[in-house]
Formats: structure tokens, sequence, C-alpha cells
């Protein structure tokens, strides 16, 4: 069942897609909670905002089709969250294979210095 969305407003768009998300969440069977796999559509680099809740933190993320999204993070997964963003701030930034350059020899060194 086709539906044509090509003449709603921004308004009718906006509360059909938050019908039809309310919908999807009543509905069986659930959405997995395994993390996706094979191709996504994701958006780099989304505007978002973290505020201090009662229960957690509010995160929210802004998505160019759905809006804001909005998600309280209780503090425990807070700091798995934060352990996995801090892992992956520190790491290397990978370089596509055909422009990897090899890394540097390694330079002799007599030590030396003061150690404090």
């Amino acid at each position: 069942m086709p539906i044509d969305v090509s003449h709603l407003t921004v308004v009718e768009l906006d509360e059909l897609i938050a019908r039809a998300a309310k919908r999807r969440a009543s509905l069986t069977p659930a959405i997995t909670d395994s993390q996706p796999q094979g191709e996504i559509q994701a958006t780099f680099d989304p505007k978002w905002y973290i505020t201090g809740v009662d229960k957690g933190t509010l995160l929210q993320i802004k998505d160019p089709g759905h809006g804001w999204l909005n998600y309280i993070i209780a503090p425990a997964a807070r700091a798995v969250l934060l352990t996995h963003m801090l892992q992956h701030a520190l790491l290397t930034p990978m370089q596509p294979a055909a422009t990897q350059q090899p890394a540097p020899a390694p330079t002799p060194s007599s030590g030396g210095g003061t150690v404090h």
C-alpha cells in the first residue's frame, strides 16, 4: 500500500513519520537489539546536545529525516559509552589502504637524560 507523500507539507510529513514510528514501536517482531550488519545509512557528524537529567543523561541527536531524536542514557550505560568513545578518540585514524605510508624506521638513541 504505497502512500504518496509528495504533496505533504513539512508539518504533515513530520506528523506522519511520528505516527508511523509510534505504530512500529508497538508491533512485533520488535526491532532487534543486535548491532545492524551489512550496508547502513548514516549521517556524518550530526548536530547533538547532552543535558543532565534526573535519570541520567539526555542525548539529543539531529537526524535529517526524523528530526531530533531523544535518548536518556542511564548512568551505567553512560560510563560504558564514555569508555568506548574515549577508546575511539585515542585511535589513530585509519587511512585508505592505497595511501598508507610505511611506518618510519626507529631512530637510534643512547637513552640518557634526567629521570624524574
